[in-house]
């Protein structure tokens, strides 16, 4: 009987946990157990919708243990602190186990010690307490200016074109003064979306009088400006900066010394240091977005890879296909979808219209209240096909 230990419970352990699930059927000589630090799932892309006070907290998260028990699959909460390879040992606050096979889905940590400041002065959407603080300040903003986007490492950049231009929106309803700055580190305006997708936001920020400032890193965040590393100061009485992303703590007695603290995998997301262990979502070294869409669909990989070794079958090995897909709500009912393969030219979709917040509202529907995901298991890959 082998034990397996997800670690980690977003899009990419419970989709890893549900599809290996899957695969095993009804077998019983496997056991699957998910260790995540709580028993609440949220669903971080609407997390801006809690920040400008259109959905509580309680419209885009579940409850875990239910979903686990009516799969048959066993959980626990508690914060995972370490990972010992050697003595295939995860390691949480209140206990050890032991595992034949780990999938890490840990998730990205967010570092804001890099940029002194943010911390204390600055806001973010990408995670709940982020949100709630921004959602709490929002009411006492008087105005601008501000200063919007997303630090270097930050592997993520579609929150942060929403929160400027919902910025924009809630500034000229509600009359208040000051301009917003955008920041960001790369090379183009949203550069992994390709060319159309760029040039498309860099003609709808131009109309809307939002400065880019770019490629550009954050070197420091004051009670009342931002300093960039290139000496220029923005001032700001509301920062919104998405700070640099590193891998999670628990995770780095696995990373060998990479760099952000990522796991190095081949495109069957097995560790190339570790064949017992998988790992799936922000936890991966991937450049690139980070997104909930390339964690569902890294899990996929790795949940049909596991089973093969588990079931000791012959089956071809699945590779995971690297790339984007998101939605970019506009606001005023319009919204920006892009799909882009980042390894390929398999996938080069950009749309412009109305139906796309709309369907951006129905994945999350589907997700946090109908059984399409989180009982039934269906794989994204075959809803985006």
């Amino acid at each position: 009987m082998a034990e397996i230990i997800i670690a980690g419970s977003g899009f990419a352990g419970l989709t890893t946990a549900l599809q290996l699930k899957r695969h095993l059927g009804n077998r019983t000589d496997h056991h699957i157990l998910v260790i995540a630090k709580n028993d609440q799932f949220l669903y971080r892309p609407a997390l801006i919708q809690v920040a400008f006070g259109t959905k509580s907290l309680s419209d885009i998260q579940f409850r875990l243990s239910p979903v686990y028990r009516r799969a048959g699959i066993e959980f626990f909460a508690s914060e995972i602190v370490d990972i010992e390879p050697k003595t295939h040992t995860v390691v949480t606050r209140d206990r050890r186990f032991a595992y034949d096979k780990l999938v890490v889905a840990l998730g990205e940590h967010l570092a804001y010690d890099e940029i002194p400041g943010l911390k204390e002065y600055g806001y973010t959407v990408c995670s709940q307490q982020g949100a709630q603080a921004l959602a709490d300040v929002l009411p006492r903003f008087t105005g601008g200016p501000a200063v919007v986007g997303w630090a270097q490492y930050a592997q993520t950049g579609g929150p942060s074109f929403e929160v400027a231009l919902e910025l924009h929106h809630y500034m000229k309803r509600r009359q208040l003064p000051g301009s917003i700055s955008f920041v960001d580190p790369l090379p183009k305006f949203w550069a992994p979306a390709g060319e159309k997708a760029s040039s498309y936001l860099e003609r709808l920020f131009a109309t809307l009088q939002i400065p880019r400032y770019g490629p550009v890193q954050i070197q420091e965040v004051s009670r009342d400006r931002v300093i960039l590393a290139d000496g220029r100061e923005l001032p700001s009485q509301l920062t919104i900066i998405t700070p640099p992303f590193r891998g999670q703590p628990a995770q780095s007695g696995l990373a060998a010394g990479q760099p952000r603290n990522w796991l190095e995998t081949g495109k069957d997301m097995r560790s190339l240091r570790y064949p017992d262990i998988y790992v799936a979502g922000n936890a991966t070294a991937f450049d690139g977005p980070k997104q909930g869409h390339t964690a569902m669909l890294q899990a996929e990989v790795a949940a049909h890879n596991l089973a093969l070794d588990l079931l000791a079958r012959p089956d071809e090995r699945r590779q995971y296909d690297h790339e984007m897909s998101c939605v970019l709500d506009l606001g005023q009912g319009q919204g920006l979808f892009v799909r882009r393969s980042l390894w390929n030219t398999r996938h080069q979709v950009v749309k412009l219209g109305r139906r796309w917040p709309l369907a951006k509202s129905l994945l999350e529907y589907t997700f946090i209240h109908t059984p399409v995901f989180k009982q039934w298991g269906v794989p994204i890959s075959r809803l985006t096909r």
